[in-house]
């Protein structure tokens, strides 16, 4: 199997670039995957949300010859998925998702700590079926088992994209609707919360990344760690570097 990781679409959301760049020289035993850490070079430089093309995450729906400034990336993108069996596009969002109204913070309108899928089950053409909501559900359940405190647990989110009544038809032009419903993948949005340090975020899409991996049967000789320590030491060790290549400049 093929796995497409995919971060930087949103350019303040540094948690998410920041997870997948920890993918990008894996070893693996079986399978194989494609890492793209920094989709949106131009918003990432900003800090920002948006490109030179407005929200990118809202572009996929384009026809090919867009006269959009981002339309070349986002066809790059395309080509990757087609060549993917999953794909896993990463976020970051404010608070925490849960489908029952728990708080201000914890409701269903909020997207952080959540799987994002667009349907639970997705009809092929030859009466087969994707099971979206059962892979999701399998990678909630193996990355909580990883995380001890129940207030940062992931949550299966089904925003149900495509129908009628949907609550987030503007989805209907994102990378993962575009995944399942234009080249038939199993695609997730895996949304850490920025209720919490950066390391702590880069460590709980971490949790999540290494069980889609696993739940998609791709073996790596060596998983990256999933605790904050380790982020952390990862991230001054970066910073060390960077400041010796100033230094020598």
């Amino acid at each position: 199997p093929t796995l497409l990781i995919i971060a930087g679409i949103h350019g303040d959301e540094a948690g998410g670039y920041l997870a997948a760049e920890r993918y990008s020289s894996l070893k693996l035993k079986k399978g194989n995957l494609i890492v793209v850490p920094r989709l949106n070079g131009a918003a990432i430089r900003a800090g920002k949300r948006c490109g030179l093309g407005g929200d990118m995450n809202r572009l996929f729906n384009l026809p090919p010859n867009n006269s959009n400034p981002d339309a070349k990336v986002v066809n790059l993108a395309k080509q990757l998925i087609r060549q993917s069996d999953y794909v896993l596009n990463l976020h970051q969002g404010y608070d925490f998702y849960n489908p029952r109204w728990i708080s201000r913070k914890r409701n269903p309108s909020k997207w952080g700590q959540s799987n994002v899928i667009d349907a639970t089950t997705f009809h092929l053409p030859d009466g087969q079926k994707l099971e979206l909501g059962n892979y999701a559900k399998r990678v909630v359940h193996r990355a909580n088992s990883r995380i001890p405190d129940g207030d940062f647990h992931f949550a299966v989110n089904n925003t149900n994209t495509a129908v009628k009544r949907s609550r987030h038809k503007e989805q209907r032009g994102s990378l993962t609707y575009y995944s399942l419903y234009n080249q038939q993948k199993i695609a997730l949005g895996l949304e850490a919360t920025k209720n919490c340090s950066l390391s702590e975020a880069i460590s709980y899409l971490t949790i999540a990344i290494n069980a889609a991996i696993e739940e998609a049967g791709i073996e790596a000789v060596a998983l990256p760690s999933e605790s904050s320590q380790s982020v952390d030491a990862v991230q001054e060790a970066k910073s060390k570097n960077l400041s010796k290549m100033k230094l020598r400049g």
